[in-house]
């Protein structure tokens, strides 16, 4: 008989507001939680420690849960608690000792994941979970909207907007931008992606065409996690434009130059976390319950 998934004992650590939101969620629906490191304190039931060497009393978890990204100097586990220091060397002495049945994060370096499959601990990355990815894009392309907005004298409407990249972020801001009666221009590399946006009403540019054009766009809004913006093409940019770089690190534009030409650029990262916290944790909590009902 499989176990009730409501049995399994978790202990999240780190993160930032979502993993707060996500602990409290998890309490309420019954599970037998404790945090490490949260952003601020909780219920009843967080277990504080600053570093996992010094914790006689932490018992041993069925799953844990980490903040996303897992770390951001690969020395630490992220926090947004600056209260609290606590070392991947230290965490992995603890897992060492007593292996969880899981360990679910995201942005995992490769250092994490070699550790987990010697020590065969099961390993999920939520960041590279497509229902996740398609959910999330939603809050990301939102909040780009947003951060547009503050920064620009220019109104949405009827603005011309150039969308680098046509993956699931990129469709949803078009998405969004259209609704905002935005002009919508996409540049993709794909023939599908050009099928797809031209369905749906969009302009298109290959990136051969982009030094050409871009700039008659007052709104860009990359999404390739490669320098697409470099110094040849940043330099055809309207002074009056913005640019919303939600890409990965590096990001897609080459910020030195953008900032020596006076263009308004915005690296804009973990959107969803940042800005729309409730309804990240509630994704988030969505897949991983999918994940211990699988167990």
């Amino acid at each position: 008989m499989a176990r009730d998934f409501l049995s399994y004992t978790i202990t999240m650590i780190g993160g930032d507001y979502r993993q707060l939101l996500l602990y409290k969620k998890f309490l309420k629906m019954g599970f037998s939680v404790s945090g490490i490191a949260l952003p601020s304190n909780t219920d009843e039931g967080e277990l504080h420690t600053e570093s996992l060497d010094s914790s006689a009393n932490l018992l041993p978890s069925d799953i844990w849960i980490t903040g996303i990204p897992f770390t951001k100097d690969n020395t630490h586990i992220y926090t947004e608690n600056k209260n609290y220091l606590i070392t991947i060397d230290y965490f992995f002495q603890h897992l060492k000792q007593h292996p969880p049945k899981m360990l679910i994060g995201g942005h995992f370096p490769q250092e994490v994941l070699d550790f987990a499959r010697k020590y065969q601990i099961p390993c999920h990355d939520l960041l590279k979970c497509d229902s996740i990815a398609i959910a999330n894009a939603i809050p990301t392309a939102e909040g780009a909207i947003y951060h547009a907005i503050k920064a620009s004298p220019h109104v949405l409407h009827k603005s011309r907007c150039l969308i680098l990249g046509f993956g699931k972020c990129g469709k949803a801001l078009a998405r969004k931008l259209k609704g905002l009666d935005a002009q919508v221009t996409v540049c993709a590399r794909k023939d599908t992606d050009f099928a797809f946006a031209e369905s749906c009403g969009y302009e298109t540019l290959t990136y051969d065409q982009l030094a050409d054009h871009i700039g008659n766009f007052l709104f860009i809004f990359n999404t390739v996690p490669v320098r697409v913006l470099d110094k040849h093409r940043l330099s055809f940019i309207s002074k009056d434009a913005v640019i919303i770089d939600i890409a990965s690190m590096p990001g897609g534009v080459d910020f030195d130059t953008a900032e020596k030409l006076s263009i308004t650029t915005i690296h804009c990262l973990g959107l969803p976390g940042k800005l729309s916290p409730k309804t990240a944790a509630d994704i988030l909590a969505k897949q991983i319950i999918v994940l211990l009902k699988s167990m």
